[in-house]
């Protein structure tokens, strides 16, 4: 029908008129306004459930999102935090254990061994108590220390920090309170993605519910005292809703080509508690297919007149 909207008299009705007589049939009664009423009422119980399966896509986006932002901005200040910490301590240099031979002074040895692991024992106690102690650590990653370590800086980084009678060089002071901070600035710039996200959604709402509202006014309204011009008029409005539906799809598909260019599987990450990854996606196309069910309902009103 879209094809042939731009005319008041091009408004098909052959469908609903074969509709009509189905109904007719299965009814059989002898009173087509009666298979109308009818119908339209079955397609009210249908469309009122698929406005709240609609809205509630978008409901479960921000969710995830928030959950999302919540995650990464600990992250970001735990990372912080660990690299004052890490800054703040006093570098060390490289020893190993001193030989017990006889008369050697044992209080002077054990000294001298742990001196350097003093400020790599501080490094690590530092990482677990911020970067390992957000909320979602263990849920998120489940990592040992050397794990989480090796991931974010280097194997050679959390091989030095563990290493058994090493020491908290300047270098490797430097080295990680500079990972630190990268690591830092990584989230605050997923930080920035994701509340482009948010605002994303939220110019989604702004068209999917006006849709949304829309087609349910119409498929609830009392269609029988409406006059052609009335049914015309509304159905107008419908399109008007549905070109910007498809506009806005057209350039969610074109956010999710150029987002997922960047970082492959960003929206299965970030959306993996739901049904599906791209919900505005989803959400759009449920509101084109009530639309259509809205104009078929006028249609259908259109054609007793």
């Amino acid at each position: 029908m879209r094809a042939t909207s731009h005319g008041v008299g091009r408004l098909s009705t052959e469908p609903v008129e074969q509709g009509v007589e189905a109904m007719c049939r299965a009814a059989a009664c002898d009173h087509p306004d009666i298979a109308v009423g009818l119908a339209v009422l079955g397609l009210t119980a249908v469309f009122l459930l698929a406005v709240g399966a609609v809205l509630a896509r978008l409901d479960g986006a921000r969710e995830a999102l928030a959950s999302e932002v919540s995650r990464t901005r600990a992250e970001r200040d735990a990372f912080e935090r660990f690299r004052r910490r890490v800054a703040a301590l006093e570098p060390g240099e490289l020893t190993h254990p001193t030989p017990m031979g006889a008369g050697t002074n044992v209080l002077a040895a054990t000294t001298a061994a742990g001196a350097g692991d003093g400020g790599l024992a501080a490094a690590r106690e530092a990482y677990r108590e911020t970067v390992m102690a957000t909320p979602h650590y263990e849920e998120e990653y489940q990592e040992t220390l050397a794990e989480n370590v090796a991931e974010e800086f280097s194997g050679a980084v959390a091989g030095a920090l563990l290493e058994e009678g090493g020491a908290l060089t300047p270098t490797l002071r430097a080295t990680l309170a500079s990972g630190a901070e990268r690591a830092r600035e990584e989230r605050a710039e997923m930080l920035t993605t994701l509340e482009t996200e948010e605002s994303a959604l939220s110019e989604a709402e702004s068209t999917l519910a006006p849709a949304v509202e829309a087609g349910e006014r119409t498929v609830e309204r009392d269609l029988s005292y409406a006059t052609y011009s009335d049914l015309v008029g509304e159905y107008e409005r419908l399109e008007w809703h549905e070109d910007r539906v498809e506009t806005l799809l057209t350039d969610r598909q074109g956010r999710i080509h150029d987002e997922e260019g960047e970082r492959r599987y960003w929206f299965d990450y970030l959306y993996r508690s739901l049904s599906s990854p791209y919900p505005v996606l989803s959400a759009g196309a449920e509101t084109l297919a009530l639309i259509d069910d809205a104009k078929s309902t006028l249609t259908s009103a259109a054609s007793q007149r």
